[in-house]
């Protein structure tokens, strides 16, 4: 079994640049995240994802932020727009069921639009459980303020890309809701203890703690480790995640290009790998640090395999043509 670079990286553009090519030939990594600067149109994608899979390998994981609403990284005009994840959770808390049945068949339709694109990845579902006092850049991106709600939708979601080809990757792990400000521009603290933590924030993790993947939290849980960001601590990931959650699963870093990371993204990597994250990521494509990155962790770590419960996900084909599930989708949307 081959293993890789434990590093997700972005790239600049709507082509590989020959630093690029050489980069990719030279470390190996893991897998590769794609950003609306990288999808300009549908056949482009579908040639980036080729070229990405014949100069690494057929199953390297493509990972995109295809969330719905307004983390959306395929905008353009004849692909499908999807809704909320809040949409959704507005649905499901007035009728349990045809809530469910509607994300179901949204998560098909996914599925079938990255698939096609030759995406195999998607960083769904946001099972960060939002408070009144957060930043909002969580917001409409979650499902619900209540807990058993963002659950039953984290689980529908992910039962529904993996055996329609994509893999989810739920995040972000231990949550996010309870913070004040944007990880993407200053370090959120979060002062709540540890049982109130366990008893709501955590309980949508735990419940889908089989999940193949996750994304971790730049965020500071004073009462559980005052010192480092989730991302950085050992205490977190090994008590809060592999203990208390169970989650057996890949563990990658949110984006090290984050302003809640108080240090060069050379040493996060390094800290983030330290503390028992399996991945780093690092998205804005900056060859320079990619490489600076990855010179440094193939020195100091092992690289790793794509599991092949993973591989397996890549395999699976779509359940459902896209236009029947579309029917389905606005009839059932109709009754709702």
């Amino acid at each position: 079994m081959n293993s890789y670079l434990p590093i997700i990286c972005g790239i600049s553009g709507t082509e590989l640049s020959y630093e690029e090519i050489k980069f990719f030939e030279q470390y190996k990594p893991w897998g590769v995240i794609l950003f609306e600067r990288n999808c300009s149109d549908i056949n482009s994608i579908k040639r980036l994802t080729a070229h990405l899979k014949e100069i690494n390998h057929i199953n390297l994981p493509i990972l995109i932020d295809q969330e719905g609403g307004r983390v959306s990284r395929l905008n353009l005009d004849n692909i499908k727009k999807f809704k909320t994840s809040d949409f959704f959770g507005k649905l499901i808390e007035q009728d349990f069921d045809l809530g469910l049945k509607l994300l179901e068949l949204n998560s098909i339709m996914m599925a079938s639009t990255l698939k096609e694109l030759g995406i195999n990845s998607n960083t769904i579902p946001v099972l960060d459980l939002p408070t009144n006092e957060e930043s909002g850049i969580i917001g409409d991106r979650a499902y619900s303020t209540d807990e058993n709600i963002v659950s039953a939708a984290g689980k529908i979601v992910i039962k529904t890309l993996t055996s329609n080809g994509v893999a989810p990757i739920m995040k972000h792990i231990p949550g996010h809701g309870k913070a004040k400000v944007d990880s993407h521009l200053e370090m959120p603290l979060v002062d709540a203890d540890e049982m109130l933590l366990e008893r709501y924030d955590f309980k949508p993790f735990t419940e889908n703690a089989e999940a193949q993947l996750a994304m971790t939290a730049h965020i500071k849980f004073n009462k559980i480790d005052s010192d480092n960001i989730a991302t950085f601590s050992k205490t977190i990931i090994n008590k809060i995640i592999r203990q208390h959650m169970k989650f057996k699963g890949l563990l990658m870093t949110d984006d090290l290009s984050m302003k809640a990371v108080d240090c060069e993204p050379v040493d996060a990597a390094v800290k983030s790998l330290d503390a028992g994250c399996d991945l780093v990521l690092h998205c804005n494509g900056n060859i320079n640090e990619m490489n600076m990155i990855a010179e440094r962790i193939k020195e100091e770590f092992k690289p790793i395999t794509i599991p092949s419960a993973i591989e397996a996900i890549y395999n699976q084909p779509v359940s459902m043509h896209m236009k029947k599930a579309e029917s389905e989708f606005e009839y059932l949307l109709s009754q709702a």
